[in-house]
């Protein structure tokens, strides 16, 4: 993780779902500014991922109770129960090492 953002950042002036929280960070990493379509987001919340895709910006829900709401999963790219079932090559990624276990 490049960089990590919270509510109480200075430059996030809303809460989701608005895209000040996905915004701060993405204008932080070295060099300037990241295109949000070269930022893929992982969310668990129908807010998160409206402020996301409100930023322009990948989103990946994770949904690991198939119980919870699901009204927003149309609005996703890609909608996981897990993260063992992210596959970062869909995204133009690198495969995970492999650690010992």
């Amino acid at each position: 993780m490049h960089h990590v953002v919270l509510g109480d950042d200075p430059e996030v002036k809303q809460g989701k779902p608005s895209s000040d929280v996905f915004i701060a960070p993405a204008k932080r990493f070295e060099g300037g500014p990241v295109d949000p379509q070269n930022i893929l987001v992982f969310e668990d919340a129908s807010s998160g991922v409206l402020a996301a895709k409100n930023a322009g910006m990948s989103v990946v829900v994770m949904v690991p109770n198939p119980r919870l709401d699901n009204s927003y999963h149309q609005t996703a790219d890609k909608v996981i129960s897990t993260l063992l079932d992210f596959n970062p090559s869909e995204w133009g990624l690198p495969p995970f090492k492999k650690s010992a276990a």
